[in-house]
């Protein structure tokens, strides 16, 4: 009697062992590479932690050393500048876990600039399986003051200081410089058409450093100097504008001032002038001081305008910084930018 053969034969019969051979070298495969995809795996989760903590430490040092540098735009010392660099560092990492302790340090590379860094054993989760149960994270950031070109819209006021010599206000305005009874002289004196001042004399001396209102739009408007001596001018202003000189006697603004004035309002910003080329009234802004009114006397058909003012130091928010020869370093407002 022959043996029987299964319906599935020979050939059924070597493709079940080929299958059963196949998933066996792929459970193998798996089991020698499982530690390695869990390792991998682990990795991952503590790079990403030395990842969040390091950005959460730039955070805080960028903010420190902008907050530091602030306070040295604004004359502070370096002992304030670090108090408020380190104020503002501690507030970014504070309450987070994982950085208690951190201590930061600050420098001072340069009288307008400061460096804060900080760095910190991060405790790992699961790299402690290779040996590895701290990593140091480190971060660190540098500021710097410097002059601005251009003045964001509602600080400036219509009002030019000009020196009346050959080498104009280079050398001539500084920091904390007072000056008693300046007067505002009319913009005919830059040759703009127009009606004349009706004060005796319109023509300032050699060597007089003196204001004189000014029309950043160029359309002698009285209904615009008065809004812009209150409220300060509506656009963005920088070095090298050309702007007018106002021309005519122009007293109907003096109430605007009054009103800024007992509103509290007696810091301001003044361009700087030069005149131009042209002989027609028209002026270019050189550079930019901050101002605090001490007290102002109005003028009249007859009289000229006086002021008393301090040329004060004022830090701003700007992107906008000079180069090369622009401005005539006066820093009095100065803006912070990253230098590292």
């Amino acid at each position: 009697m022959k043996p029987r053969i299964s319906r599935d034969g020979f050939a059924g019969s070597t493709i079940r062992r080929f299958w059963s051979g196949e998933r066996g070298a792929a459970m193998a495969i798996i089991a020698l590479a499982l530690p390695a995809m869990m390792g991998a795996g682990a990795l991952a989760v503590d790079v990403g932690h030395m990842y969040v903590a390091k950005s959460v430490m730039q955070t805080a040092m960028d903010a420190g050393a902008r907050a530091g540098a602030a306070v040295l735009a604004e004359g502070g010392t370096q002992a304030d500048a670090e108090a408020e660099a380190r104020s503002f560092i501690d507030q970014n990492i504070s309450g987070v876990p994982y950085l208690a302790g951190a201590v930061s340090t600050v420098s001072f590379p340069a009288a307008t600039s400061i460096q804060v860094d900080i760095s910190h054993p991060l405790d790992l989760f699961f790299a402690s399986f290779v040996g590895l149960d701290t990593a140091t994270i480190a971060a660190g950031a540098g500021a710097e003051v410097a002059a601005i070109r251009s003045i964001e819209p509602g600080n400036l006021v219509p009002f030019g200081i000009y020196c009346n010599n050959d080498g104009g206000c280079g050398g001539q305005l500084s920091v904390d410089q007072t000056f008693t009874d300046m007067l505002r002289h009319c913009g005919n004196v830059f040759g703009a058409g127009g009606s004349s001042c009706n004060y005796s004399p319109d023509t300032p001396s050699d060597s007089e450093i003196f204001l004189t209102g000014l029309s950043f739009n160029n359309n002698n408007s009285n209904g615009e100097l008065k809004d812009e001596v209150e409220n300060g001018y509506s656009g963005t202003a920088e070095i090298g504008q050309i702007v007018g000189a106002l021309t005519g006697t122009r007293q109907g603004w003096q109430s605007s001032m009054r009103s800024r004035l007992n509103a509290g309002n007696n810091e301001m910003t003044f361009p700087v002038i030069a005149p131009t080329s042209a002989n027609d009234g028209t002026v270019q802004i050189i550079d930019f001081v901050q101002v605090r009114i001490d007290d102002f006397q109005a003028g009249s058909a007859s009289r000229q305008d006086e002021f008393d003012f301090q040329i004060i130091p004022r830090a701003v928010s700007s992107t906008d910084f000079t180069t090369g020869s622009e401005g005539l370093d006066i820093n009095s407002i100065l803006g912070v930018r990253l230098s590292s």
